[in-house]
């Protein structure tokens, strides 16, 4: 079928349109309804697709698939974890744009629709982000406006100078040794690195992680993520043969790796650990994609689809406590809260790599990827960088179990509990048996 591929994103557009134009008179529960069946249905349509369309501007292959599904599972976690006290009714249909914006990444073929999906993942954000009106809020989403434009203006560039030099906007033109081309590649890395939060185009992350809603720092920390790491494996083997991509790939993720750990350590605030944290597992892909293993796509999905949800289960709990997920106010949570404490240690388990959370296969294969690519260098970075990751997850984890807690605000709604539940099942599920994962990645690869 010719449209096949498309339909995930028209559902998703469709949903986002009907959002917007009812949330002004419609109840919250009517505006959150309409996201919940059009995040389902793309779901549904991505995962049911067999067919690939053949287009210059989008392909609809089994990555495009995987990471539009990826995409619509983080907006329903967002969607299920807003708290209407926090987001007008308008959120719905800015996570819909973002999760749109995601998916159009993934299955991005050509300069415009590369450059569109990333814009529309970045403006949905920035509304989604400065929906609460706080003044954290607002600083988070002023520097990510001002950034994002930044980012924005060295991709184009990027692509202006790849364009001068082969006259072709998509992907499969821009393998010239061509200096412009080179350029063109330094820039449209550096602007792909912004939004992949990468040192020292990170200054964003943390504060969208600690002073925006819990639903935009999914998007960012998810869907966001999901998308430029399917554009740079599509990418990848298009690129210059002169290595500034490979390189550039290394520095910024040794950069990210490094910093991200080391600013993580001194956080004693659940939310910004993990947008510290954040960056650092992006250091931790873009580690994969320069070292040019042969199992590269593998490693770099299946990283993704096993840290996605670990930080639903970590964010969810960080919304649910709000002002008290912090290492003084996450005291004896695992005996005040069992659900909420028990699901944040697998979710933290998992991040640090533990074994039995899906996490340790994630830091398996990444060790794996590196060591058969040859890059010992690049490997002892990531193995540094998983140790003092270890310190600081742990280092949360002992916190829960304390027995001189304090008073909590609320148990968990029911669908903030359906967020834990559904992660914890799966980091559980997953690391016991990680087979199906494997399978399904094996069949996703671009």
């Amino acid at each position: 079928m010719a449209t096949m591929g498309l339909e995930p994103l028209a559902v998703l557009g469709l949903a986002a349109v009907i959002a917007m134009a009812i949330s002004p008179r419609a109840s919250d529960g009517t505006t959150r309804s309409i996201a919940a069946l059009g995040l389902i249905a793309a779901l549904i349509l991505a995962a049911g697709s067999q067919g690939a369309l053949t287009s210059a501007l989008l392909t609809g292959d089994a990555a495009a698939r995987f990471g539009t599904g990826l995409c619509c599972l983080s907006g329903l976690a967002a969607l299920a974890i807003l708290r209407p006290a926090s987001a007008p009714r308008e959120a719905p249909a800015l996570i819909l744009l973002a999760t749109l914006g995601a998916s159009v990444l993934s299955g991005a073929a050509h300069a415009a629709t590369l450059f569109v999906g990333l814009e529309l993942v970045t403006l949905a954000l920035i509304a989604l982000t400065v929906l609460p009106r706080s003044a954290p809020a607002l600083e988070a989403g002023y520097k990510l406006l001002i950034l994002g434009g930044i980012g924005a203006a060295t991709l184009l560039m990027g692509l202006a100078f790849a364009f001068a030099a082969t006259g072709e906007l998509t992907f499969a033109a821009w393998s010239s040794t061509d200096r412009l081309v080179a350029l063109g590649a330094a820039l449209l890395l550096a602007g792909l690195a912004f939004k992949f939060s990468l040192v020292p185009f990170h200054m964003w992350t943390p504060d969208i992680f600690s002073g925006a809603p819990a639903a935009a720092a999914i998007v960012a920390g998810v869907a966001s993520k999901v998308g430029v790491a399917i554009v740079l494996l599509r990418l990848q083997p298009q690129m210059p043969a002169t290595g500034i991509w490979q390189t550039g790939l290394a520095a910024l993720g040794i950069a990210s790796v490094v910093l991200g750990n080391l600013q993580a350590l001194r956080q004693p605030s659940l939310p910004r650990m993990l947008g510290f944290s954040s960056i650092a597992h992006s250091g931790y892909l873009a580690l994969i994609l320069a070292s040019g293993a042969a199992d590269t796509a593998q490693a770099v999905l299946f990283y993704i689809a096993t840290y996605a949800p670990a930080l639903f289960a970590a964010l969810a709990a960080a919304a649910i406590l709000d002002r008290d997920a912090n290492l003084t106010g996450l005291r004896g949570l695992v005996w005040a809260q069992p659900l909420t404490g028990a699901v944040l240690t697998l979710a933290l388990l998992s991040l640090a790599g533990l074994p039995l959370a899906v996490g340790f296969w994630a830091k398996f294969q990444l060790f794996s990827a590196l060591a058969q690519a040859g890059t010992y260098g690049l490997l002892a970075v990531a193995i540094l960088g998983s140790a003092a990751g270890l310190y600081f997850y742990l280092r949360f984890t002992v916190t829960l179990f304390r027995r001189d807690g304090v008073d909590f605000p609320r148990p968990p709604h029911w669908q903030e509990a359906a967020v834990l539940l559904a992660a914890a099942a799966t980091i559980v599920g997953l690391g016991v048996y990680p087979g199906p994962l494997y399978a399904l990645v094996t069949a996703s690869l671009p």
